[in-house]
């Protein structure tokens, strides 16, 4: 661990390119599902720099075993801002000023890459303003785009923007992402009031950061040039599948409606449909059991044993 942290010290060494997560431990293990995001980064690009971001004050309670697949380990440089509330993507905002990188690609800790074309993802994600980039659409498991309808609900309610922010393109010299990330951190930090002042009627009950993201992007003013156009970009949320009419009858848990396998080569079979390929945001923490984290740690082994 001390290595890593030390050859942050380092920048001639620092790779101009590199993946952050943020892994904000509470009872449970959460870095596993980092862990499980490394391994399938690195089965695309065994060169891939990844950058680990815990709470301040954590570093030593990551697990040993987990250490090998991250380039970096770095704590929160302000601390944890949801320590009251629980709601770590309230953290986001942090990622700007932790980043190692000159160009960052920030993904989300539920997700998994499989069979991803890495160079052609940064091409992408680069190819907007260069400055700040993030998906503007998705496909559910049945390779149809994700239905808008519930994932925006307040979006289309109150004309926001519509984007996905479980992966975040920056340049760290950037003045309009650092304009991004500035006003993320009250945003963020002061959710409850920012529902109160931009949903006047209708709001939600809990933080949503993909939700926020989309309000940080209108105050910004950035609505037309943030959006990047991705064709393996999976959101498996369970309120982007169609399946209900009514947004009361939508379970949490997409794994409580649908049936799925995964397979030793990391294909992912929901239903009848198979996602061979693409950045799929799971978003559904129970389907990441043990076994599937074991198939990522074995593809990576074997990957790295071709080399």
């Amino acid at each position: 661990m001390s290595d890593k942290l030390e050859t942050l010290e380092l920048e001639e060494e620092t790779p101009q390119r590199g993946y952050v997560t943020l892994g904000i431990n509470t009872s449970e293990d959460n870095i596993r599902y980092c862990y499980a995001l490394a391994c399938s980064i690195k089965v695309c690009d065994p060169d891939a720099s990844i950058t680990l971001v815990v709470d301040k004050g954590q570093l030593g309670n990551v697990q040993s075993f987990y250490e090998h697949v991250f380039d970096y380990m770095i704590e929160l440089p302000y601390g944890n801002s949801a320590h009251k509330d629980g709601f770590h993507g309230m953290n986001l905002w942090q990622v700007f000023y932790a980043t190692p990188y000159e160009e960052t690609i920030y993904v989300d800790y539920d997700t998994l890459f499989i069979n991803v074309d890495i160079h052609n993802l940064w091409d992408t994600m680069a190819s907007g303003t260069g400055s700040i980039s993030v998906p503007k659409n998705a496909y559910s498991y049945r390779n149809f785009p994700a239905v808008p309808m519930w994932r925006f609900e307040y979006e289309n309610t109150y004309k926001l923007p519509k984007y996905w922010y479980n992966l975040i393109y920056f340049r760290k010299s950037s003045e309009v992402a650092r304009e991004w990330f500035k006003m993320a951190d009250p945003v963020m930090q002061n959710w409850r009031d920012v529902y109160n002042h931009v949903f006047p009627n209708k709001k939600p009950e809990y933080f949503q950061k993909n939700l926020l993201g989309n309000v940080i992007t209108h105050f910004v003013d950035h609505t037309d040039e943030i959006g990047v156009t991705l064709n393996n970009h999976y959101d498996l949320h369970s309120q982007s599948h169609g399946a209900f009419t009514d947004p009361n009858e939508i379970p949490k848990n997409w794994t409580d409606m649908l049936n799925y396998w995964v397979t030793d080569k990391a294909k992912i079979q929901i239903e009848n449909s198979i996602i061979s390929s693409g950045i799929i945001h799971y978003s559904d923490e129970t389907f990441l059991s043990d076994e599937v984290v074991d198939v990522f740690r074995t593809n990576l082994t074997q990957r790295l044993q071709e080399r």
